[in-house]
């Protein structure tokens, strides 16, 4: 094992000299870290500011408060995050995206329905029954809106009815 170049106690003066250093240095080139137009972003509340340095990028001078970084650099940068498809794979999965299909058509095309406890454990029944029938049966059935949600139709026990998976794909979102 090899003997370490200094000790703690020396390691901590090594670091507080270099800290000190780099702070003269960049005091020399006219660096600082308080900044009037930050502070007084921060103050109001606001996410960005106007700073004083251009961005070799692109050459705005709007900073983000919380990382001093050039604030349209940053939204470009993760819009081309979002648009890369291998990159957003593992986030679009198919539970994802039918997930927010289904609250999106239950917000667009359903009413606010309110479920009486007895309406409610009528629902839990039905799809308890269709697994129960399904396991007996060894074929796939799905609960099925006899009256589409994408029609209008509501997420109610008497608009739900059993169907082999056959049938309900092959329904879709028709009335029968």
């Amino acid at each position: 094992m090899t003997k370490p170049k200094y000790t703690s106690e020396e390691r901590k003066l090594v670091m507080a000299e270099n800290l000190k250093r780099n702070k003269e240095r960049a005091k020399a080139k006219g660096y600082t870290q308080k900044s009037a137009a930050r502070e007084s972003a921060i103050e109001k509340g606001e996410k960005t500011y106007t700073g004083f340095t251009v961005c070799k990028h692109c050459g705005s001078c709007e900073k983000y408060v919380s990382t001093w970084g050039c604030a349209p650099c940053a939204i470009k940068s993760g819009l081309e995050k979002l648009n890369n498809e291998e990159l957003m794979k593992p986030y679009r999965t198919k539970e994802k995206v039918s997930n927010k299909t289904y609250r999106y058509r239950s917000k667009k095309f359903s009413e606010a329905l309110i479920l009486t406890p007895e309406e409610h454990q009528r629902i839990l029944f039905i799809y308890k029954e269709c697994a129960i029938i399904t396991e007996k049966t060894g074929v796939l059935h799905h609960v099925d809106h006899i009256y589409p949600i994408s029609k209008g139709g509501l997420h109610h026990p008497d608009n739900l009815q059993i169907l082999t998976a056959t049938e309900n794909i092959r329904k879709g979102n028709k009335l029968l």
